[in-house]
């Protein structure tokens, strides 16, 4: 049952994620920030219209991806294979845990970020609603940096709520997360499915 105060915390976030809970059929990275139709989203520099750029940009597309991240959790691609999250769930502590990835999800690298903030809902087996969609009311998880260098980067995150003890599946949505010099905004995801079938076509 969620509480006044997860409520009162998950009302300011509605409008941020509102516009990007529904995506996940595009390449996130690829609509520039301001457009709310896209989900993880970036300014990105447009191309002077070369057809060659146009094929390099559709060749991107086709990288192998692996279905799990290397701790078996589920990937979540950050932009324009900018880098995956990958989140692992333990379902018996409700400890949520989240690996900054390289682009091809193989490596750990780091971000220069105190905290990531997710706005999240648990699906159950008999829920009819989409799975894609969050509900008016969500809880919110702060997953915290692990072991931060000294100059404030890691590549570790993680929270724990009760909400996620015994939880199989959950859909999400994380209000930003900046890599190197972009930040991307509304980054949704579903667990354990990921996104990496919707960002790659």
């Amino acid at each position: 049952m969620p509480s006044p105060e997860s409520r009162r915390m998950a009302r300011p976030l509605m409008p941020l994620i509102a516009g990007g809970l529904l995506f996940l059929t595009g390449c996130p990275g690829e609509t520039p920030k301001g457009n709310t139709s896209g989900g993880s989203q970036a300014t990105v520099e447009k191309h002077d219209g070369k057809e060659d750029d146009h094929e390099d940009d559709h060749d991107d597309h086709h990288h192998h991806h692996a279905e799990k991240g290397p701790h078996g959790g589920a990937l979540v691609a950050i932009g324009h294979d900018d880098a995956h999250l990958e989140f692992v769930l333990d379902a018996d502590t409700g400890a949520l845990t989240a690996y900054v990835l390289d682009g091809e999800a193989e490596k750990p690298i780091s971000i220069k970020q105190a905290n990531l903030q997710l706005a999240f809902a648990v699906r159950h087996a008999d829920d009819e609603e989409d799975e894609h969609e969050l509900p008016e009311m969500l809880e919110v998880l702060t997953l915290a940096a692990v072991s931060p260098d000294s100059d404030g980067k890691a590549s570790q995150f993680s929270g724990q709520a009760d909400e996620l003890k015994g939880a199989e599946k959950f859909t999400a949505a994380l209000t930003s997360v900046t890599v190197g010099e972009k930040r991307f905004e509304k980054v949704a995801f579903s667990y354990p499915e990921g996104n990496e079938d919707d960002h790659h076509h």
